[in-house]
C-alpha cells in the first residue's frame, strides 16, 4: 500500500470513528436526559391564550396594494395604514404606519422602514400588559428583514395617570413580528420568546436550543420575568418540546446542552443538568468556545487576547451573562 492511500485509509477510518462516537454520544444523551426528567415528559402541553384584537397582516409578497385596517379595545384605538412609496427603479413599496388613539386623540405614531417587500408583515394588539394604568397596550411588531431575522417590537403604554404615552422599546427577536399572550392565564399578557443569546452560541442555528424566556411591561419599563414561579408550567412545557427535539435530531450536543442547562436553571435545577452536562458533552467541538480576555469595544472587537475555554467554561460565562443562575 502507498503512503498517501494509507494516510487516506487513515483519514477516512478516524472519520468514521468520529461519526459512530457521535452518534453513540447523542443517543446516549437522549437516554441521560429522558432518565434525568421522566417526570416531565408526561407534562400538559401549554396553549397561551391571545384573544385580545388583534392584526397579523402582510404576505410579503402580494402584489396588491395593503389596505388599511383598524382594531380598538374600550378607548383605545389603533389603525395600520401605509405610506407610498417609489424607488429608483420605479418599483413602489408600502411603509407601514401606525397611529394610536386614545379617548379620540392620537396619542402615538410609529413608521416602520422599506425591508424590500410590497406588503410588508407588520402585527398589532391590544391587550392588557402593563397593570400600572388604566388602559391596555398596543403591541406594535414590525419585521426587519434579513435571515432567520427579525421582529422589532414596541409597546405603547399610558403612563399612571392616563395624562401622558410612551413608546417602551421591547427589542428585536429572532422570526417574524411577535404578539403578546396571557402566558399563566391571569388575564395579563407578556411576551413569550426564545432566549436569542443561546442562538449562534455554541452550534449552527437550527442547532441551538434556547431556554424560554418571558417579557413584561411594569410601569413603562420592561422586565424579563421568566424565573418567576407563576411560569413554571410553560417551563415545563418547553422542557418537554426540547427532550422531543432532542430525541428526533441530537447530533449537536453541545448546542443542545447549553438551552437545556439554561433552561433548567430556570426551573430550578441546574445542579442536576450541570452534572449531566460535564458527563456528555461534545469535547471535540470548538464552537463558541473562543472568548476576549477583556471587554470587547464599542465595535465588538477584542483589544486584548483571544483565550480558548472549556465547554463548560463558556456556558459558564454566558448563564451569568445573561442572569442565569449556575447553581441551586
Amino acid at each position: 500500500m502507498t503512503p498517501i492511500l494509507s494516510l487516506r485509509l487513515v483519514i477516512a477510518l478516524l472519520a468514521l470513528a468520529l461519526c459512530v462516537g457521535s452518534a453513540a454520544s447523542a443517543a446516549s444523551l437522549v437516554n441521560a436526559v429522558q432518565e434525568a426528567d421522566a417526570k416531565y415528559l408526561e407534562a400538559p402541553d401549554i396553549d397561551w391564550v391571545n384573544d385580545a384584537p388583534t392584526i397579523e397582516a402582510g404576505s410579503g409578497e402580494e402584489d396588491t396594494a395593503p389596505k388599511q385596517q383598524e382594531i380598538s379595545q374600550g378607548p383605545v384605538r389603533a389603525v395600520l395604514s401605509y405610506r407610498e412609496d417609489r424607488l429608483e427603479d420605479s418599483e413602489v413599496v408600502y411603509i407601514p404606519v401606525i397611529t394610536v388613539l386614545a379617548d379620540g386623540k392620537e396619542v402615538a405614531r410609529l413608521e416602520g422602514e422599506d425591508v424590500g417587500f410590497p406588503d410588508p408583515p407588520v402585527n398589532l394588539q391590544i391587550a392588557e400588559l402593563d397593570p400600572g394604568n388604566s388602559y391596555p397596550e398596543v403591541v406594535v411588531s414590525l419585521y426587519t428583514g434579513g435571515a432567520h431575522c427579525c421582529s422589532d417590537t414596541s409597546v405603547i403604554t399610558a403612563s399612571a395617570d392616563g395624562a401622558s404615552w410612551s413608546t417602551v422599546d421591547i427589542g428585536e427577536f429572532d422570526g417574524g413580528p411577535m404578539l403578546a399572550a396571557d402566558i399563566d392565564g391571569d388575564g395579563r399578557y407578556e411576551f413569550a420568546t426564545r432566549d436569542n443569546a443561546f442562538l449562534y452560541a455554541f452550534a449552527c442555528y437550527a442547532c441551538s436550543e434556547t431556554p424560554l424566556q418571558v417579557i413584561a411591561v411594569e410601569n413603562g419599563s420592561v422586565v424579563n420575568v421568566s424565573s418567576e414561579p407563576r411560569f413554571r408550567p410553560a417551563h415545563v412545557s418547553w422542557l418537554k418540546d426540547m427532550i422531543g427535539n432532542l430525541a428526533e435530531n441530537g447530533d449537536d450536543v453541545n448546542g443542545f446542552l447549553a438551552g437545556y442547562v439554561g433552561e433548567k436553571s430556570l426551573l430550578g435545577e441546574v445542579n442536576q443538568a450541570w452534572e449531566l452536562m460535564l458527563v456528555h458533552y461534545d469535547r471535540v467541538s470548538d464552537w463558541g468556545l473562543d472568548s476576549c480576555n477583556v471587554a470587547l469595544d464599542d465595535d465588538g472587537e477584542c483589544p486584548g487576547k483571544e483565550v480558548r475555554l472549556t465547554f463548560p467554561e463558556a456556558l459558564e460565562l454566558i448563564l451569568k451573562e445573561n442572569g442565569y443562575k449556575v447553581e441551586d
